[in-house]
């Protein structure tokens, strides 16, 4: 067991006026699992509370109940620490996500100065390298953040997620910023990448789409809790909950939608 989440809550202080403040309850008892080498969606609409999740287990922000647990070791106790390298990601905005006074070498070597001790040269060749992974070569080393275009700049937050090696990979919403076609480049290139380096992987979004393209497993997120939890993805025909057969009917409907405006584009 890679990630274990066990009966999370996680709640936030919500103006009523000039003094009076109450408890907005965004995560109620959430508990669940990431095995090794899988990818696991974690599906919902906006306000679903599935981001502030992914918050927690990045360690940004702490439960107010309920612990979270990487390699079994929890990590917002005094060892969880060491482990935090363990676990990388990728948000959707990849443009405020880096520092756009960065050129793209300064970007990917923030997380390798942090945790190896390497000469330039060394650091250099490294970042090389993973730049050539996500399929980008070593010319983009010079160039800043706004001479990239959106698929070029979100391989780069990939490449420096992947820097120090992490056993797992939140990606909260990281491709529904981009074109479809480069949607599924990217998607192309997370599954390329699950099989060469063994990673695994958060998925978090609201594309149902997505989520049968490279997820193992999906849970449905509402309201904070968790509504109705597949296991194989092959069974995501089968789901029972009435929000997840919604949600379910209308990624269908997009899809028939996307087909048509396709046709008539190519046409």
């Amino acid at each position: 067991m890679l990630l274990q989440v066990e009966n999370v809550y996680k709640s936030y202080s919500k103006s009523c006026g000039i003094i009076k403040k109450e408890k907005l309850q965004v995560l109620k008892g959430v508990s669940f699992k990431l095995h090794r080498s899988e990818c696991l969606g974690i599906i919902g609409e906006s306000g679903s509370g599935k981001s502030t999740l992914g918050r927690l287990i990045i360690g940004v922000e702490k439960p107010d109940n309920g612990n979270i647990f990487i390699n079994n070791t929890n990590i917002n106790s005094s060892r969880g620490k060491s482990i935090k390298k363990d676990v990388s990601v990728v948000f959707q905005d990849y443009f405020s996500s880096v520092n756009p006074r960065f050129k793209i070498i300064d970007i990917i070597s923030e997380p390798i100065r942090v945790y190896e001790k390497l000469s330039k040269k060394d650091t250099t060749l490294k970042i090389i390298n993973l730049l050539e992974r996500v399929g980008l070569s070593k010319k983009f080393l010079s160039r800043y953040p706004h001479e990239l275009s959106g698929g070029q700049l979100q391989r780069v937050c990939i490449a420096r997620a992947i820097a120090t090696k992490p056993k797992f990979i939140v990606l909260d919403e990281a491709i529904s910023s981009l074109d479809v076609s480069i949607q599924v480049q990217i998607l192309d290139l997370l599954k390329e990448l699950k099989n060469d380096i063994d990673i695994s992987y958060i998925f978090i979004t609201h594309d149902l789409t997505a989520v049968t393209y490279i997820c193992d497993r999906v849970i449905f997120f509402h309201d904070g809790n968790i509504v109705e939890q597949v296991d194989n993805i092959e069974d995501l025909k089968n789901v029972k909950n009435d929000y997840s057969k919604n949600l379910l009917q209308a990624a269908t409907q997009m899809n028939v939608r996307e087909a048509i405006y396709e046709n008539q584009r190519v046409s």
